[in-house]
């Protein structure tokens, strides 16, 4: 009897998972994977550092003014013993910027590095603190967001304080919301980290919001002791961290609190729009003593100003630090956020996270705009933007399925990465490159017992790459003011190109070098873009 082949037939149950469930998949596998962070953080810190090596070969007469007319020069001499005091800023920055620029052996790549590096910490950090507080897909999204971001990406290779501060605080935040439990050993580091970015910046001090955190959020579900204890570590510890400075700052200007950040805060509120910046520098600034000079000039002016301030600082962030792409989601989440009802779940660790970030944005208020101060909150606005589209918590998951929700999330990634490397490979070489071949042909044709010692201009990038000491341009009535002004500097050079003339406008026929200008002497000069170095004839 033949046997019969008896076929099986595949069950209709039995189906290959669908090719979008399998991507599904592998894409969550990846955003929950342990060691995501320290990738993106390494990779980010391998392709950019290399970019701002190659490309950001001297710094702009922006943002990078600051490095060259301060950071520099106090990083100087604190290799030479000397501790840095700046009315404006902490000690920290300089001092680090003079051991690394010693080893390296040279300042401005130094601030690059550091940059670079600090960067790597945020992103870092602002994955693994979001992964805790929101959502690995919320954590991962943002911080590609933050690493696309132009002005992160900017002031990655641009050399300053911005994102070292920005490192500092964020590792700050990360040590207090690390565990979901209390940790006296997290507290402790919290406290050391908010300390080092008080010794960067002043504007540090927003960081003692945690005990507002600590005492009235209380999402460690802490009894009132425990609060006031634990209060008591942080603040012991950042009050510590930062004493030395303190007790010396204390013993030189009689104040353990010492800066002068009030003028900053006076300009914004009574000087802008009514006086130049460098006339109030030079005039105006000396006549203020203290913030209560400030507050009290006209109480109901400052008052309305900083009420001003909330609804413009927040459409400039909208507009300068996120792009309006953004900016509309972040607008469409706060409602979706109150919506929720905040107080519903006010003891968690969200709250703590959102109010931080609140105070930060407060203390802002309080001086002119600029995105670069804003650089912390970038993360803040990003996940009020993208966490509603994945998180349970919000109605907007019933309208929204999660997949379109990542598209659109992508999408809006990827528009960034456009305008961000639209914006940065212009930005990044646009500082004023003549003045390394004014380098080059200073170092060829002026022999040593010929090099001066200090050199005026409005910019102190030229006394950098001349190695001189940096004196700004004096403000004078006429010429022959201005003439004995830079002899009472001691300069022995004057630098005077287009940025020169733009703030010193009585005085642009200096551009032109085959002039007769008594007291002057043209060294070199250069026509595209126009710029003259000019020997200071000294009176014997």
């Amino acid at each position: 009897m033949a046997k019969s082949k008896i076929k099986k037939r595949k069950s209709s149950g039995e189906q290959k998972p669908s090719s979008s469930k399998s991507l599904m998949k592998y894409f969550d596998e990846l955003v929950n994977y342990k060691r995501l962070s320290l990738i993106i953080s390494l990779f980010y810190l391998l392709v950019i550092g290399i970019i701002s090596i190659v490309f950001h070969t001297v710094g702009d007469y922006g943002i990078e003014t600051d490095f060259f007319w301060g950071y520099v020069p106090n990083a100087r001499g604190f290799l030479e013993g000397a501790i840095p005091m700046d009315a404006f800023r902490g000690p920290l920055y300089p001092m680090v910027l003079g051991i690394v620029g010693f080893l390296f052996g040279d300042f401005f790549r130094a601030g690059i590095l550091i940059g670079v590096i600090s960067a790597a910490i945020v992103i870092y950090v602002t994955f693994e603190i979001l992964k805790r507080v929101f959502s690995p897909y919320s954590a991962f999204f943002v911080t590609i967001l933050l690493a696309f971001n132009p002005v992160f990406v900017q002031y990655t290779y641009s050399a300053g304080t911005d994102m070292f501060f920005n490192a500092l605080a964020a590792l700050t935040i990360f040590f207090f919301l690390r565990n979901s439990n209390l940790t006296y050993g997290n507290i402790v580091f919290a406290g050391v980290f908010g300390g080092l970015s008080y010794l960067t910046r002043y504007n540090g001090v927003f960081l003692l919001s945690f005990i507002i955190v600590i005492l009235f959020v209380n999402f460690w579900n802490l009894p009132w002791k425990k609060r006031f204890v634990t209060s008591a570590i942080f603040i012991c510890v950042f009050v510590l961290t930062f004493s030395p400075w303190g007790f010396y700052t204390l013993s030189e200007k009689g104040s353990f609190l010492y800066n002068e950040n009030y003028k900053n805060i006076a300009y914004e509120m009574h000087g802008k729009g009514k006086i130049a910046w460098d006339e109030f520098w030079f005039k105006e600034s000396s006549k203020i003593t203290s913030l209560t000079d400030v507050v009290f000039e006209d109480p109901a002016v400052f008052v309305s100003k900083v009420a001003g301030n909330i609804g413009n600082h927040f459409l400039n962030d909208m507009e300068k630090l996120m792009g309006w792409h953004i900016g509309v989601f972040v607008i469409l989440g706060l409602i979706f956020l109150f919506i929720r009802n905040p107080i519903k779940f006010w003891k968690s660790v969200e709250i703590g996270y959102y109010l931080i970030s609140l105070f930060f944005f407060g203390l802002l208020l309080l001086v002119f705009y600029s995105e670069r101060f804003s650089l912390f909150l970038i993360p803040f606005y990003a996940v009020i933007a993208f966490h509603p589209f994945f998180s349970e918590k919000y109605k907007v998951r019933k309208f929204v399925p999660q997949k379109f929700g990542l598209l659109l999330v992508s999408a809006l990634i990827i528009f960034t990465f456009v305008k961000s490397y639209s914006f940065n490979s212009l930005n990044i070489d646009s500082g004023p490159k003549e003045l390394l071949v004014l380098q080059e042909w200073y170092d060829k044709n002026i022999p040593e017992e010929e090099r001066g010692e200090k050199i005026a201009a409005r910019k102190a990038h030229v006394a950098y790459y001349l190695d001189m000491e940096f004196k700004l341009i004096p403000m004078a009535e006429n010429y022959n003011e201005f003439i004995v002004k830079l002899r009472e500097q001691k300069a022995d050079f004057l630098y005077f190109s287009t940025i020169e003339a733009a703030m010193r406008r009585q005085f642009q026929f200096l551009l032109n070098p085959k002039q007769n200008h008594p007291g002057l002497e043209a060294v070199v000069y250069f026509e595209s873009p126009p710029a003259v170095l000019y020997k200071v004839l000294q009176i014997n």
